[in-house]
């Protein structure tokens, strides 16, 4: 008996939802079945207790000095929902507000991948530290690993589905969210998918932000407005947990006194 055209359309459109949920599971696979090297050990108590609260939380704020281990511990976690399938984590978001310290340097180059990645480079220095430079590339080039511009988070979602309906969440890392509105914070925040999960970094101290008199940013607005809810943590790093090189801890103390 002929196949007649809508029967044909039908089984293409089948056929099509079968292959993708064969390349859904064979995503799920590789990232799940692939051997992360992980270079990098807790170096104080407060990192433990920062990753811990990432674990345990749908938002964690993380607020403190630079040097403390913030982004490398964050990113630490985010590849260990990444692994765990019982996470349900399907990609990990990066992305920070694009804002110049001091003196702008003006129109940059290239398109606006080139003209951004110089604000990301941070994150894949101390993904190899974590993975290497070979997985860190295969995880980037597969999707699983993605950055975005905050200006351009409006109207998007943090998260996927499978094509036949499932939620897949995203892990998503706001860094040096000091320098962001309080109006930028909610649009980050409001794009969360389901079983999704994020951590917001940032330390007061570094506002390269122009605010009005009286104006908060973004991250202060939002330590004082979500605390105490449920499923929301918070954690504090000082000058003395900072690891970069202890010759700094003096340095920044300095610098926290004026």
């Amino acid at each position: 008996m002929p196949v007649n055209k809508r029967q044909r359309a039908k089984k293409t459109v089948e056929q099509e939802l079968e292959e993708m949920n064969q390349m859904d599971e064979y995503l799920k696979t590789q990232v799940r079945s692939f051997q992360f090297r992980i270079n990098c050990k807790f170096k104080n108590k407060k990192q433990k207790d920062l990753f811990n609260t990432i674990m345990e939380n749908r938002i964690t704020f993380c607020s403190g000095a630079a040097g403390t281990g913030k982004t490398l511990v964050s990113l630490m976690a985010g590849l260990d929902c990444l692994k765990d399938p019982a996470r349900n984590i399907g990609q990990i978001v990066l992305t920070k507000p694009v804002v110049e310290i001091g003196k702008s340097l003006g129109a940059m180059p290239g398109d606006l991948t080139e003209k951004t990645l110089s604000y990301f480079t941070h994150f894949y220095d101390n993904l190899i530290k974590i993975i290497g430079s070979y997985q860190t590339k295969y995880l980037k080039e597969n999707g699983f690993i993605k950055e975005t511009v905050l200006n351009f988070v409006r109207g998007s979602t943090f998260g996927q589905y499978t094509s036949d309906g499932r939620p897949v969440g995203s892990f998503c890392i706001f860094d040096e969210s000091q320098n962001c509105t309080v109006t930028e914070m909610k649009t980050f925040i409001s794009r969360m998918g389901e079983n999704s999960k994020m951590v917001i970094l940032g330390d007061v101290d570094q506002i390269d932000l122009r605010l009005q008199r009286g104006e908060r940013c973004g991250l202060e607005d939002a330590l004082e407005r979500f605390r105490g809810i449920g499923g929301v943590g918070y954690v504090e790093f000082t000058e003395d947990e900072i690891v970069r090189d202890p010759f700094l801890i003096e340095i920044m103390k300095r610098y926290k006194e004026r």
